[in-house]
This record gives structure tokens, sequence and C-alpha cells, in this order.
């Protein structure tokens, strides 16, 4: 079992919950995580060696603008480190998501997010949730899905607490939660559910 500082889940706030994890990621193949994940990133630019936590631009759901907007306006989400999301999807996955059915191959779901401020979305940008559904075998123990965390401009904060910019994904250690997260809610739930329209 793979387990995670506290400080690296308490300062990031927006991972720790951001598929409703409560902690630690259970259940993941992934080495031991580093005492200090965000100097190593900092000295590494790239903590799992193979691209996964380098930053840099967005490479699945970059055009998400053009993408199918299926909220009507944003949602608090408490899964999501209490931010609130919009949610895109592109034409490939948008009438499946809207209709709870199956997702297919090539289905693209971005959900942009903004820190609370007094109940209401604030202007600080928080990060964006990207999931992609691959071919077969991609991650079958995972219904072939890939996800990422894209976050160009954290506040200094947490940006001081992740060591700058962030952007994990696919295989990365760092977003094992929310492959355990959504193994269990998706599959719990018996589909990728509109997190909008989930009883809050």
């Amino acid at each position: 079992m793979t387990t995670t500082p506290r400080t690296w889940l308490t300062g990031l706030g927006l991972v720790a919950v951001a598929c409703g994890g409560t902690g630690a990621p259970t259940g993941s193949t992934a080495g031991p995580v580093t005492a200090n994940p965000a100097a190593v990133a900092r000295a590494r630019g790239d903590r799992a060696g193979d691209g996964t936590d380098r930053f840099g631009p967005l490479e699945v759901g970059a055009d998400y603008l053009s993408y199918r907007r299926v909220t009507p306006e944003p949602f608090l989400s408490a899964v999501h480190g209490d931010r609130w999301v919009d949610v895109y999807v592109n034409e490939v996955g948008a009438d499946a998501y809207l209709d709870n059915s199956e997702m297919p191959v090539g289905s693209i779901v971005v959900k942009t997010s903004w820190q609370d401020e007094a109940g209401a979305p604030s202007t600080v940008p928080g990060p964006l949730y990207i999931m992609e559904r691959r071919p077969a075998g991609y991650a079958p123990e995972h219904g072939d899905w890939y996800f990422a965390i894209h976050w160009a401009n954290p506040t200094p904060d947490q940006a001081g607490t992740l060591g700058g910019p962030l952007y994990w994904r696919g295989r990365s250690a760092r977003v094992a939660y929310c492959y355990d997260c959504h193994d269990n809610y998706d599959r719990g739930l018996g589909g990728l559910v509109p997190s909008s329209v989930v009883p809050r």
C-alpha cells in the first residue's frame, strides 16, 4: 500500500479530496512516495522519471473550451477540494455522459475549478481535472481511464508546497487516488455518473 505524507496532502487541498479521497491512496501498486515529493519534483522536474509528473502544456483536453459544457452553472464539489467546478465533455462522450451510458473510447471529460469565496466561485482558478477513456488494455483494472491534474498557476501557498505548477498524469503515482476513488465511485454506481447530479 502506498502512503502519502500528511504535509503533501494538506498542502494540496485540491488532490486529497479531488476524487473523494480521505487520505493516503489505497490499492495502488506504485512504489513508496518520497518523504518530500515537492523537493524531489523541484530537483528533478519529474518525480517519476518517465514524464508523468513533469510540468508542461496540457496534452489531453487542451481544447476543452470547444467541448460541450454539460453543467448549466458551476457547482460546489466537495470531492474536488471544495472548489466550484464546471464540466466539459467532448462530442465523442457528451451524450453518453448526460445519459449515464457507457462512455465510449475517446471520451474526454474536463473539469475546470475555482476556489470558493463566501459560497460563490472566486476569480482564482484551481486545477483542471481530466479523464480520457482509452482503448482496452490501457488500464483494464481502472476501466481503461486515463487521469490527469493540471494546475498552471497554483496559489503562492500551494506553489510553495507543491514546488510550482503541477501536471500529474497517466501512470504517475500522484494520480493513484483518482483511480482509487473512481474505481469505487463509478463502479459502485454502475458507471460514470455526472458529479453534478450526484446528491451532495
